[in-house]
């Protein structure tokens, strides 16, 4: 098997699978980015302080976060497509409740159900493109996910300002996202299998392409793939429980390494907007025009990232997750010490320089257990790794945060909020560098072999 197929024609059905589940994820993204946007509002219409909207945050986290590893379970056994039309019915109602909301009691509550329900959106989806996606694209193909939720929050605060100004009220945008959710769950229906040789019409050299990694291996054989004759004894047996996931040399640390990056997405998600706001006096459609110039960078650096990935790194994950780590770390240091009247053009260039390589390893992460374990079980895999950093990582920091923003006559200070932010990607680095290269399982197992 070779990859000369490939470069006979720009055409895959496999990109429309990419391009598809990015637009689905995007629509399910804009209203935890709009968020962000309209916290303001939101804040003096529940009465709700900083430290109470903090706390809302944290508990949609910490129930979305343990669920990963359940919806990792799920997928694997049940199917990537089914689970991701339950989960666009669940966000869509989840999303209408939120306009509903009239008290922090209420707030709380409603986070902790659309944390348990919307957790699951993103497993499913990354699992059905490592099965589309060989190793030579699959950084490529799971940065298209990372553009979901870099691209929804350079566009987003542009639309909710505006909706704002408009409508006069937070409320009716959570009204029409909710209607929204017909789009995804239609292109869902229409256009995704969970496997290439499930799609009608497919050729055999499209199949085998998806599949030229186990074919390369002899897992399975270039005829029963073209075929679509797989068997199912050869798929189970791929599978490995979850105990033997976790114990697998290395792959706590990667875990771990794991938390500094959710903790990153998150911390920005849920505080540039008001950190732009409330440090540098911008109205709402000033901080939604500001807010974008992060997000851009985010696109330029998941693109880059995962293109280097894949081709100069040739499938190597841990140098770009450790170019991220470090590069992030003085731009998060200037956001801590940056002042009303700072520069437009130190601004500009901060935001979108610390967009650029606090998104530019997404593609890598998201890649990684497929190849350390196998597309079989990546669902568990990656349910397991999410767990850790959105319960840690992407639940904590925001809540952290909230306690370090300090309310001042001219505003509030971040100093201390984005200073901790900056400690947690120094520790990132520090556990990814002293890493091991993790070997594949079936690679390992082979050795073993060997050696008996």
């Amino acid at each position: 098997m070779t990859t000369a197929a490939i470069k006979e024609t720009w055409w895959r059905y496999r990109y429309w699978v990419a391009a598809v589940l990015m637009i689905c994820y995007s629509v399910q993204y804009f209203d935890r980015v709009s968020m962000g946007v309209v916290a303001a509002p939101m804040l003096k219409d529940l009465n709700m302080t900083y430290a109470q909207y903090g706390n809302g945050t944290f508990l949609m986290l910490a129930f979305y976060g343990p669920m990963q590893a359940v919806v990792g379970f799920i997928t694997d056994k049940f199917g990537a497509r089914r689970v991701l039309l339950f989960s666009i019915i669940a966000w869509s109602l989840a999303t209408w409740w939120l306009a509903h909301i009239h008290s922090v009691n209420e707030w709380y509550f409603r986070q902790i159900v659309f944390g348990i329900l919307c957790a699951t959106e993103f497993v499913p989806s990354s699992r059905i493109l490592v099965r589309w996606f060989a190793k030579r694209q699959r950084a490529q193909a799971q940065a298209a996910l990372s553009y979901a939720w870099i691209l929804t929050p350079s566009f987003t605060p542009i639309i909710v300002t505006a909706l704002i100004t408009a409508l006069g009220s937070w409320r009716p945008i959570f009204t029409i996202a909710a209607l929204v959710g017909i789009v995804p769950f239609l292109l869902i229906l229409s256009f995704i299998h969970d496997r290439p040789e499930q799609k009608k019409g497919l050729s055999p050299e499209e199949i085998s392409e998806s599949y030229e990694d186990e074919i390369a291996s002899g897992v399975y054989t270039l005829e029963e793939v073209q075929k679509g004759n797989i068997s199912q004894e050869k798929i189970a047996a791929q599978r490995i429980s979850i105990g033997k996931i976790m114990t697998y040399p290395g792959w706590l640390q990667i875990c771990i390494a794991y938390i500094v990056i959710q903790a990153l997405a998150w911390a920005a998600f849920s505080w540039i907007p008001l950190y732009l706001k409330e440090t540098f006096g911008f109205n709402l459609n000033t901080m939604g025009l500001w807010s974008c110039t992060y997000f851009a960078g985010g696109v330029i650096g998941s693109l880059l990232g995962s293109t280097l990935s894949d081709k100069l790194f040739k499938g190597k994950r841990k140098p770009v997750i450790l170019v991220s780590y470090i590069g992030v770390i003085p731009f998060l240091l200037l956001f801590a010490f940056f002042q009303k009247g700072v520069s437009p053009i130190a601004l500009l260039l901060t935001l979108s320089a610390c967009g650029f390589f606090a998104n530019c390893c997404w593609g890598a992460w998201f890649a990684w257990p497929a190849e350390i374990f196998s597309a079989e079980v990546h669902a568990k895999a990656l349910g397991i790794i999410n767990a850790f950093g959105y319960f840690v990582g992407a639940a904590g920091a925001p809540l952290v945060m909230s306690r370090l923003v300090i309310k001042t006559d001219a505003g509030a200070s971040y100093t201390w909020a984005w200073i901790f932010i900056a400690a947690l990607a120094i520790i990132g680095a520090i556990l990814v560098a002293t890493a091991k290269e993790m070997k594949s399982m079936a690679h390992t197992q082979a050795e073993n072999a060997a050696k008996a």
